[in-house]
């Protein structure tokens, strides 16, 4: 009788053990997960739509990660495409990602409503930046009357520009012609095919929207259809506005886009509106597909009527 009683008592020493082992295995599980899901996160700061407004009020979030809490920032903040298009919303709501959940989100039409509302804001406020460095450039030029001194006497911030904008030489016109914005419907078009609106693999790992080449594998994701012979990767970046900045560099100093920068000049000298539909016949070399690039690209600005952020005072 007593060995039965000692038996129980061991019987249940081990349930209450099990039971204690299952509720600490089931705490951390939820803790790792957390701690993954605050790995994810996403962070957005509220930037002001004057164009020369330098101050800005940065708000960090610990944890977003659903798309319905993007949603409730936008209409906290008051911030709609619509509102920027008519000079009625005073803030530009910076997310650094993608939501996580952004494949999941339906319709379709709701997807790609979101990841418009995500990188025009970003796409403006880094054009807002171009257009503060060429205004100071112009400013500069203008109490110079209008003459190109020798770089030796210029002062430190325009020589740091030009260096930015791969400038060497005296003369503050070629540079303007780098120092410019890149149109709205164009980039937001192009972010649209190389991330297959923000669906592809390289903007969900990495914010890679515009499908940038980078041959140091550290800095990129490999294709996983590359070719053997191949050694690029695609470049990945910290967040989104690193893309959109890297990408309007991109367009602004390469060599390939020589002939687009001389057309924008002409539409500026015109007193015309920059507009994408027009300068993207001149970015025949952003892909080996070239002129049936050029056709996708119209396409999608045709299609999804990108022209009205061209249009008016949003950003000419």
């Amino acid at each position: 009788m007593q060995e039965t009683n000692i038996t129980y008592k061991n019987l249940g020493i081990f349930l209450i053990s099990l039971l204690l082992i299952n509720i600490a295995v089931g705490f951390y599980n939820s803790f790792s997960k957390k701690k993954e899901s605050k790995g994810l996160s996403v962070n957005y700061t509220i930037k002001n739509t004057k164009i020369f407004e330098t101050n800005s009020s940065d708000v960090t979030v610990d944890y977003i990660s659903e798309s319905s809490e993007m949603i409730e920032i936008f209409n906290k903040y008051q911030f709609s495409v619509d509102n920027l298009l008519n000079n009625q919303s005073a803030n530009l709501v910076i997310f650094s990602s993608l939501p996580t959940d952004f494949m999941d989100v339906q319709p379709i039409i709701e997807r790609k409503r979101l990841f418009i509302n995500t990188l025009i804001p970003i796409i403006y406020s880094e054009n807002l930046q171009i257009l503060n460095d060429r205004k100071k450039i112009l400013d500069w030029w203008r109490e110079s009357d209008g003459e190109n001194f020798s770089r030796d006497f210029w002062p430190q911030w325009l020589f740091e520009l030009s260096e930015k904008y791969g400038s060497s030489d005296s003369n503050l016109g070629n540079l303007l012609m780098r120092v410019d914005i890149i149109p709205i419907s164009l980039a937001l078009a192009q972010s649209a095919i190389e991330s297959g609106w923000g669906t592809s693999r390289y903007s969900r790992e990495g914010n890679a929207v515009f499908g940038q080449y980078t041959f140091d594998e550290s800095k990129g994701l490999k294709p996983k259809d590359r070719n053997e012979n191949d050694e690029f990767f695609i470049k990945t970046f910290p967040n989104l506005s690193e893309s959109v900045r890297s990408y309007l560099k991109n367009i602004n100093t390469h060599l390939a886009y020589a002939d687009f920068r001389e057309e924008r000049k002409k539409l500026r000298m015109s007193g015309e509106n920059l507009s994408g539909f027009k300068l993207v016949n001149f970015l025949k070399d952003y892909s080996e597909r070239r002129e049936s690039y050029i056709k996708d690209v119209k396409e999608i600005i045709s299609s999804n009527n990108f022209q009205k952020y061209d249009k008016g005072n949003v950003l000419n």
